[in-house]
């Protein structure tokens, strides 16, 4: 199916309620189209404050991705980002009445359920892309991600953890609303049993459970069970689609990303805005007639006709 050439927002409204993954506290969020293109904003309905969802409003990012404006925070907004983004909606108001958005299941599919039955509308004019022209990186020793070239979005992520339970999982696509629905919208984020005290005794993962959290013990999850086989790799990647979000723009290109996380993922969108002369804007998204082979030793990417 071909990407939406015209920009989209909600038919109608939603409002979600849950409680926070880090704070514990309670939030609802009101999802509000818009009526013409303005981009995803964000607005502290306590303090009036909007915050756009851009990359330059970044805060902390341990754990989560937080938007900073003003005095105000809006955390872990990324698995909301993720599924709007996924599901090509990327004009919206997005209200919400306090400092954390809701964790729901752990994963994006109950954001995904309720666009779905909002339903998504055309606003006038052409959507525009942010196509890559050339080779942007960050590295921070052994883990590293970058974005290069491609005549589409497809993504290339691979986790490495020293425990035997999760150990090194890959996986790659290109991304379309169909195949974000079916392989990367139910993953639920993850964490490691050994780490549990030592986040809550910095204030983080107060409102985890098992019921919105895979819980990895030394001897496998200790959930009853795991969504897919690869449920780890699969939520990163869904991170990275919400965190990519933040560029303000669709992108078109190949993103490969080996042991990241929130920071280095919105890194990687602070550089590509900051480096202009390696991106450009397109309204072609139809994707070029290439295959790709993945190479796992040196993650290099070759192209031949098909």
């Amino acid at each position: 199916m071909p990407r939406s050439t015209t920009p989209q927002t909600l038919d109608r409204e939603i409002t979600i309620s849950g409680h926070g993954l880090h704070s514990n506290r309670p939030c609802s969020v009101r999802l509000v189209p818009v009526s013409s293109p303005s981009g995803l904003r964000f607005v502290h309905t306590p303090t009036g404050t909007e915050i756009p969802a851009k990359a330059d409003l970044a805060g902390d990012l341990v754990l989560s991705t937080t938007l900073v404006k003003d005095g105000v925070r809006l955390q872990t907004i990324e698995h909301l980002l993720s599924a709007l983004s996924g599901l090509e909606v990327e004009h919206l108001r997005i209200e919400v009445d306090a400092e954390e958005l809701p964790i729901l299941d752990g994963s994006a599919a109950p954001w995904v359920d309720a666009i779905l039955q909002a339903g998504v509308r055309s606003l006038e004019g052409r959507r525009r892309f942010m196509k890559i022209t050339q080779p942007v990186e960050i590295r921070n020793g052994s883990r590293w991600i970058r974005a290069l070239p491609f005549d589409g979005l497809r993504l290339r992520y691979v986790i490495d953890f020293p425990i035997p339970a999760l150990g090194r999982q890959s996986r790659e696509l290109s991304l379309t609303p169909e195949k974000y629905r079916r392989e990367l919208g139910a993953a639920r984020t993850f964490c490691l049993a050994q780490e549990i005290d030592q986040m809550r005794a910095r204030g983080l993962a107060l409102g985890g459970s098992l019921d919105n959290a895979v819980v990895f013990g030394a001897d496998g999850p200790l959930n009853e069970s795991l969504r897919f086989e690869d449920e780890a790799v699969r939520h990163k990647m869904l991170d990275l689609v919400g965190d990519l979000a933040l560029l303000g723009a669709p992108l078109l290109g190949l993103v490969e990303a080996h042991a990241a996380g929130h920071a280095m993922h919105v890194a990687l969108a602070q550089a590509i805005l900051a480096n202009p002369s390696h991106w450009e804007w397109t309204e072609d998204a139809e994707p070029a007639n290439v295959h790709f082979f993945f190479q796992p030793a040196g993650l290099n990417v070759t192209a031949q006709p098909a």
